[in-house]
């Protein structure tokens, strides 16, 4: 094929796989515009994404017997593993930079990856190469597997990364374990890339659930459900408040900034978040909006703020799936519903219930809070997002229950350095740089030219202004705050009870998550080469993982059935990718593939039981309170066999495994 026509022949290709880039090369000028880079025979950095190994967690006791079976055979057998991915076998793949078109194809073809990402961070450069590199065939070499290939325009790699565990999350949660990343050129943003996976890929398994979190987010809806004069939230709205909101959270620099709030809370709409309510209200500060997020432990944090003062005029905004015993203090709440859960499609709701955006945390779902009700400026105080020393004396404000001796609170390890709002570094953990990245994902997106200030002294929010509170010129609203407050809350609809289903479709429920695992046992049983990954999208289109995280689930109790157990098949499917990618000998493979097939087959007769004795009835019933089930902050699996350092790895290099496999 003729350069031109193999670029044509691309061209039509990309109008179809990835419009967007495709519109991109087809507003410049000409395709070929600029020099083509040469082409590179050898990857200049390779890297394997290894997510942490599994804990003990007393919400999903499937996924500790299972793994607690696998390694107790482990062990009877001296079967070792190694600590990070070993082999060239990756479900995942991502390459960046000029690969040559046989380097490219070696790379796909050892790898026999299923998901294929390429990584477009110079639309210049790579229509340059669109004569040389032939993107149907490759694509079709992935595809004929089962796979899929997407193209990822950009060149921050937190947002690439984000797009990459994203689609996973939304097709084959397990294939995040890993994957491998190779770059030809490039090299400072295929390092930033890896390190940035490395952090967030512990979202495949955050974003899954548990049964026990699904099954208690829907006994609380159901609770919270039946209260009278609530409102429904919906995420679109013509009203313009023409006022400033101020998102406050409990961070450790808020302490500096309350006398501030304190002289201004009448020029600005307060949004007050989680912990930092205590904090306000000891300050003389009573916000205009509460917000809280959390299903379980919630009164911990409100109890010193409930305690000493009345809560009850105060507007709740929160998920239906909130703790009830919160929402008692409050009288006027606003309910909206959280993404990926089970609640959502079973009252037959769609999207514009839910706030776009709104986790992982109480100031993310503030801000899409703000940003939905179109106030033009967005302030945040307080939302530290770590802390500004890693080994900080505070986490979070004085008044907080964090802050209370006697609460036997424990703070996380803020390990992770990122941009500090106004200079220099500040520190944060691996939950709260999910948050990071999604609040910096939604301010710099913004389009509607809204302004966004920070006046936190901790980590940067990428898209919002850094600026001191003794900068900031509140204007006074042109109305009474009192009648902004009240036009939002008025421009909320009432909730309507009759979308409670009855009776109770726990009959019907059952029915399909009895076929649900009925299917994937025969999945399983049906795997004959446990290096073919086929089987993880097989298990994505059956769990329909995308249905609730990239678009809303159908409505109905077959849906929400669906994803009351997706997520319990989900981490189980995710581990036993973990430790397939650590055995240490092709011929291991297949013995701790079965082994995982056999244990998750008995760990689903036990989720089975428990759909029935839970959901089966005429309504949520016997769910364990979580203190009840709760496990030790420090509980581990046992260890399993290893290679000792100085045998001979068993890779087969010849090297001892210390200085192969075995290097730290």
């Amino acid at each position: 094929m003729a350069n031109s026509e193999l670029r044509q022949y691309n061209l039509d290709f990309l109008k179809q796989a990835a419009p967007t880039l495709h519109g991109v090369l087809a507003a410049a000028e000409g395709p070929a515009a600029g020099q083509s880079p040469a082409a590179l025979q050898n990857p200049t950095f390779v890297a394997r994404v290894s997510i942490d190994p599994p804990r003990p967690d007393g919400r999903d006791p499937y996924l500790g017997r299972f793994i607690g079976g696998l390694i107790e055979r482990a062990c009877e057998e001296d079967t070792p593993f190694f600590d990070e991915p070993a082999f060239t076998l990756s479900t995942a793949l991502a390459v960046v930079g000029d690969p040559a078109p046989d380097a490219l194809a070696d790379m796909v073809g050892r790898t026999r990856c299923i998901y294929l990402f390429v990584v477009v961070d110079d639309t210049g450069r790579f229509a340059a190469q669109l004569d040389r590199q032939d993107w149907p065939a490759v694509a079709d070499r992935v595809r004929r597997r089962g796979g899929q290939i997407f193209f990822i325009l950009g060149g921050d790699a937190v947002q690439i990364s984000g797009e990459i565990c994203s689609t996973l999350a939304s097709t084959a949660p397990a294939a995040i374990d890993g994957l491998a990343l190779t770059a030809f050129g490039q090299g400072t943003l295929a390092k930033e890339l890896a390190d940035t996976l490395g952090r967030l890929g512990f979202r495949a398994l955050a974003t899954l659930g548990t049964f026990y979190d699904e099954c208690l987010m829907l006994r609380n809806s159901e609770q919270n459900l039946r209260r009278p004069n609530i409102l429904l939230y919906r995420n679109r709205t013509r009203l313009r408040p023409g006022i400033a909101a101020l998102i406050v959270g409990s961070g450790p620099s808020l302490d500096a900034d309350l006398p501030f709030l304190a002289g201004h809370q009448d020029k600005a709409v307060i949004i007050s978040c989680g912990s930092a309510l205590a904090a306000l209200l000891a300050a003389g500060i009573r916000p205009d909006f509460h917000v809280e997020l959390e299903n379980i432990d919630v009164m911990p944090t409100l109890r010193p703020a409930a305690e000493r003062h009345d809560l009850s005029g105060i507007p709740l905004i929160a998920p239906a799936s909130v703790d009830p015993e919160a929402a008692r203090h409050f009288d006027r709440i606003v309910f909206g519903f959280r993404p990926n859960l089970c609640n959502q499609p079973l009252y037959g709701l769609d999207d514009g219930s839910q706030p776009i955006l709104c986790e992982p945390t109480v100031v993310n779902l503030a801000l899409a809070f703000a940003r939905e009700r179109n106030f033009p400026e967005i302030c945040f105080f307080g939302v530290d997002m770590g802390t500004r020393a890693q080994q900080a004396d505070h986490d979070h404000a004085k008044g907080t229950w964090h802050r209370d001796t006697a609460s036997g609170y424990r703070a996380v390890a803020y390990d992770i350095a990122v941009p500090a709002n106004f200079g220099g570094t500040s520190y944060t953990s691996t939950g709260l740089y999910q948050a990071l990245h999604a609040l910096s994902l939604a301010v710099s997106r913004d389009a509607s030219g809204r302004h966004y200030f920070n006046y936190s002294d901790g980590a940067e929010i990428a898209g919002a202004r850094p600026l001191r509170a003794a900068d900031m010129r509140p204007t006074p609203p042109g109305r009474p705050k009192a009648k902004i407050v009240q036009d939002i809350l008025a421009d909320f609809p009432p909730w309507d009870p009759t979308r409670l289903p009855d009776p109770w479709p726990g009959a019907e429920m059952c029915r399909v998550i009895e076929d649900r695992l009925a299917a994937t046992r025969g999945l399983l049983k049906g795997i004959r080469d446990f290096s073919d990954k086929a089987y993880l999208p097989a298990i994505g289109q059956l769990f329909r993982y995308g249905a609730g995280h990239l678009a809303p689930a159908p409505p109905g109790p077959e849906s929400s059935a669906n994803i009351l157990i997706r997520g319990a098949v989900g981490a189980m499917m995710l581990f036993m990718e973990y430790y397939l990618n650590r055995v240490t000998t092709p011929a291991d493979q297949a013995k701790v593939g079965q082994a995982c097939v056999a244990l998750i087959d008995a760990a689903l007769d036990d989720l089975m039981a428990d759909v029935r004795d839970r959901i089966g009835g005429d309504g949520v019933r016997n769910v364990p309170e979580f203190n009840d089930i709760r496990l030790p902050a420090d509980a581990r699996f046992p260890a399993h066999p290893t290679v000792p350092r100085n045998a001979p790895c068993p890779c087969g290099s010849g090297k001892r495994y210390k200085a192969c496999h075995g290097v730290v």
